[in-house]
C-alpha cells in the first residue's frame, strides 16, 4: 500500500497552521487592543502567551500524519528555503554578540556589566548569564541618565526578555509566510521596551531625564539598535516612547494574570482549532500496489 510522501504530508502541516495562526494571533491583537488601557507588561504578556501557542498548531497537525497531505511537492522545500532565510538576521546577531563580548571591556564595579566602542546604545542578551553592554561614550553621560539607562537594561534582564526575544523571533521564522506573525513580533518588541522604560521610571528615573536620553540615544544614528539578537534601548518608535515617557499611563510591572489569561486563551484556541480538520484527504486516494510475480 502506498499513501502520501513526506514533503506531502510536510506542506499539510505548514498550510494548516500558517492558516490557524492567523486566528491565534488575531486573538492576541484583540486582546492586547482590550488591554491598551492596561500597562506595556502586560500588553506584552498577551503578545507572548499567544507566541507560546503557535508550536501547538504544528503539532496538531503533525498529529494527523497523512491524512493531512497535500499534492503540492514543491512547498515544503519553499517553506524550509525562507524559515533558512528568515533566521539568518538572528543568527547573524548571535554571531555580532559572541564577538562584542571578546572583545568588551568588563566593568571593574559591576559583575556582568561591559562596555564597548562598537555600539552607541546599551543592549543586553544572554539566559543564563545575561550580559549588559554600554556604549564607551556612556561614561560621559550624566549620572541620572546612565542610572536610568542601566534600569532599563536591567529590567529586561529581571523579566526575561531576550528568552521571549529569541523564541519569537525563532517561532516567526516558522511561520515566516504570515505577515501577521511579523506585525506580532514587532509589536512585542516595542511593548517589552516599553514595560522597561516603566521599570526605569519605577526606579527614580525623572521622565525629562529619561526623554533626553531617548533623544541622545535616537541622534547617534542607525548604529544604536545594535545587533538584532539583542534587546537594544532604541528599538520602537521615538515618538511614541516619548509619548509613553511623558505622558501620564499605567505602569504596573504586574503582569503574571494577563500571561496566564493569554496562555489560557491562545492555547485554547490552538488546541481547538488543531483538533478543527480543515480538510482531509479523501481515503481513496491511497492505493494498493500488488507486488511481484513469483
Amino acid at each position: 500500500m502506498s499513501g502520501p510522501d513526506l514533503l506531502s504530508i510536510v506542506g499539510g502541516v505548514i498550510l494548516d497552521a500558517g492558516l490557524k495562526s492567523a486566528a491565534v494571533l488575531a486573538l492576541g491583537g484583540l486582546g492586547a487592543l482590550l488591554l491598551r488601557g492596561g500597562s506595556a507588561a502586560q500588553r506584552h504578556a498577551v503578545w507572548a502567551g499567544s507566541f507560546a501557542a503557535l508550536p501547538l498548531l504544528v503539532i496538531a497537525g503533525a498529529q494527523r500524519g497523512p491524512a493531512i497531505a497535500v499534492d503540492v511537492t514543491w512547498l515544503a522545500p519553499l517553506w524550509l528555503a525562507g524559515a533558512a532565510f528568515s533566521a539568518l538576521p538572528l543568527l547573524r546577531g548571535l554571531a555580532a554578540l559572541v564577538r562584542l563580548q571578546r572583545t568588551a571591556r568588563p566593568d571593574p564595579l559591576v559583575p556582568d556589566l561591559r562596555h564597548s566602542p562598537a555600539l552607541t546604545s546599551p543592549v543586553t542578551w544572554g539566559l543564563w548569564r545575561p550580559i549588559i553592554l554600554l556604549p564607551t561614550s556612556a561614561a560621559a553621560w550624566p549620572a541620572a541618565q546612565r542610572a536610568a539607562a542601566l534600569a532599563h537594561e536591567q529590567a529586561h534582564v529581571d523579566r526575561r526578555d531576550w528568552a521571549v526575544h529569541i523564541a519569537a523571533w525563532s517561532i516567526s521564522a516558522l511561520f515566516w509566510f504570515n505577515p501577521l506573525v511579523w506585525f506580532a513580533r514587532r509589536t512585542l518588541a516595542q511593548e517589552a521596551e516599553q514595560a522597561a522604560d516603566d521599570a526605569a521610571l519605577a526606579k527614580g528615573a525623572r521622565p525629562s531625564d529619561y526623554a533626553r536620553l531617548l533623544l541622545s540615544l535616537h541622534d547617534a544614528g542607525p548604529a544604536a539598535t545594535g545587533p538584532a539578537a539583542a534587546l537594544g534601548a532604541s528599538t520602537s518608535p521615538l515618538g511614541q516612547r516619548l509619548r509613553a515617557v511623558l505622558e501620564p499611563r499605567p505602569r504596573s510591572p504586574e503582569r503574571a494574570w494577563a500571561l496566564g489569561f493569554a496562555l489560557l486563551l491562545s492555547g485554547g484556541a490552538a488546541a481547538a482549532l488543531g483538533a478543527y480538520p480543515t480538510w482531509t484527504r479523501p481515503p481513496d486516494t491511497l492505493t494498493c500496489s500488488p507486488g511481484p510475480t513469483p
